[in-house]
């Protein structure tokens, strides 16, 4: 029989996960306690010396629900020696993130009058290795605050340079908060997905640097179909530089496919299309001996196309890239609207989601680095009101109206109260999208059942709306009034 004494269940408490915790543990250097699962077992043992490896398994052990010995609720608790919050620490540099954002400037340039080329590739990889160095540098990258756009507004770089920088920085910052970095092989830091990501994301659209863009928000339908050309003219030109790995090309064709699936959505293009234009460019190069290694590359997008199967993985990636492609478009100055400032940014991208985006795409948005993009403000908090989805047992889909009671840790997972259902009214114009909701379509919850989103890990309901006073007014006096019947 084992020497280790039992724990019981009334000697625990519940470990409550937060910014600062993870910030002390990092700069002591230390996991100062050991974590059980509810019924007293132990999930993992305190540690000095923690690896980057042991802080994700942390993260994954709060997730699945973790608890401490009650006696050791003094260890638990950030250090009093503590004398800044690491959630205030801005993470990007302005002169180095200006630095990029000039390079990326002159790329755009120089891609106007030539073709995408192997020292162009090499450029780019240096550029956005130093990038994800910086970031991961400092001890407060997993909490500090994303000022990317603070620098931004003073760089004086066109629109292009602009989201291309935005977008890289963001899309590094979901993918870094998502997946750890690791170690490999040779015992050093496995960056490889993570600069992946990065590259994808800066080269995804760099496709319309061989286009005439209009500058005008409504686009005609011949406007919009050639714009829908530039996954695979961004694609094609990364063929000419063998330096770009065929995952990264394989995300820059596919970087506008968010929602997996065959039903309604907002993909674009299509499965089929994409499939088709591979195949002429196939059969236009097949010929050509020179043209051996695009072929190669071509062939294994078309089984990609064709077979339609594709890991979480890569799935994640494609929707961290479209993520960060609208955030940083909605936060840039454009010729027909001044920018939008990054809660209203986020705030919009969540209720133009739900043709789009998965749960758990939002998640890695708002619950990662939400807060960091908006000076450490949520954008769900206590008192909103919001619009959850879920699909029941026999694939319908039920909108209802609730208020947030509680927020801990996770934005998108807060303790709420259903008030009522209402019914969407949908429209089909450039994409598929909400318009709005029938306020003359409500059913009241009599019984005003409170849900914990975070306790309901295997439901489908999530939030698709936020009620915004400024965003829709009418909707939102109308629950207001409705709240205090």
């Amino acid at each position: 029989m084992s020497d280790t004494p039992s724990i019981t269940p009334d000697q625990l408490a519940k470990f409550e996960f937060n910014d600062d915790l993870l910030s002390s543990y990092r700069k002591n250097k230390q996991i100062p306690l050991d974590l059980y699962d509810r019924t007293g077992k132990l999930i993992m043992s305190k540690k000095k010396n923690p690896t980057e490896e042991d802080f994700g398994k942390l993260l994954k052990i709060e997730l699945q629900g973790a608890y401490y010995l009650k006696t050791e609720v003094k260890s638990l608790r950030v250090p009093s020696g503590e004398t800044s919050d690491p959630r205030n620490t801005k993470l990007f540099d302005p002169d180095k993130t200006t630095e990029f954002a000039k390079q990326t400037e002159t790329l755009i340039l120089e891609l106007k009058k030539e073709a995408f080329n192997s020292d162009h590739a090499l450029r780019v990889h240096k550029s956005i290795g130093k990038v994800l160095d910086d970031f991961t540098s400092n001890p407060d990258f997993e909490s500090g605050l994303f000022n990317i756009l603070e620098i931004l507004n003073h760089a004086g770089v066109p629109v292009e340079s602009e989201l291309m920088t935005k977008r890289t920085i963001v899309a590094m910052g979901m993918k870094v908060r998502t997946k750890k970095i690791g170690v490999g092989e040779d015992n050093k830091p496995n960056k490889k997905d993570h600069l992946s990501v990065m590259t994808a994301s800066f080269l995804a659209d760099i496709g319309y640097s061989k286009l005439v863009l209009p500058d005008k928000p409504n686009l005609t339908k011949e406007e919009y179909n050639a714009i829908q050309q530039h996954p695979i003219i961004s694609y094609l030109m990364t063929l000419a530089a063998p330096e770009i790995t065929q995952e990264i090309r394989t995300l820059v064709l596919n970087h506008h496919r968010p929602f997996r699936g065959s039903s309604i959505n907002n993909n674009f293009p299509d499965n089929q299309t994409v499939f088709r234009k591979l195949m002429v460019l196939r059969d236009k190069f097949v010929k050509d001996p020179s043209k051996k290694m695009i072929v190669a590359d071509i062939d294994a997008q078309l089984r990609i196309q064709e077979s339609n199967v594709n890991s979480v993985n890569f799935e994640e990636d494609i929707a961290i890239l479209s993520l960060a492609s609208e955030y940083a478009s909605l936060t840039t100055n454009q010729p027909w609207r001044k920018a939008f400032n990054s809660a209203t940014a986020l705030k919009m991208i969540v209720n133009d989601s739900f043709f789009s985006y998965s749960n758990r795409n939002i998640r890695h948005l708002l619950d990662y680095v939400g807060a960091s993009l908006t000076n450490n403000q949520n954008i769900i908090n206590v008192g909103d009101y919001v619009i959850t989805a879920s699909i029941d047992s026999e694939k319908q889909v039920h909108f209802d109206i609730c208020k947030i009671l509680e927020v801990d840790r996770f934005q998108t997972r807060p303790k709420i109260q259903r008030l009522c259902t209402i019914k969407p009214l949908f429209k089909k114009g450039i994409k598929y999208r909400i318009a709005d909701f029938d306020i003359n379509e409500i059913r009241m919850d009599k019984r005003r059942a409170v849900i914990d989103l975070a306790g309901q890990t295997s439901s489908t309901q999530r939030i698709i709306y936020i009620i915004d006073p400024e965003m829709n007014a009418p909707l939102y006096d109308a629950v207001t009034k409705m709240d205090t019947l």
